[in-house]
């Protein structure tokens, strides 16, 4: 996957979801922060695939935990 298609893929999600979407910063990765989450993502034009699931996995429950709430 393109890192322009994933970081396109998170706005959207945040977008939809009225979240958070940060640029933080970073050396040899790019940070963003997602709905209070810390993400790094390689600089590198292209992604492995699953890298990228993995990312996006970990972005959705995030949101899946918001929705249901504090416990």
């Amino acid at each position: 996957m393109k890192k322009r298609d994933l970081e396109k893929e998170l706005r959207k999600m945040a977008k939809e979801n009225d979240c958070e979407f940060v640029i933080v910063g970073g050396a040899t990765h790019d940070t963003f922060r997602f709905n209070g989450l810390l993400i790094a993502i390689p600089r590198h034009s292209e992604l492995n695939k699953y890298t990228a699931r993995e990312i996006l996995k970990d972005c959705r429950a995030t949101l899946n935990n918001e929705e249901r709430g504090p416990s």
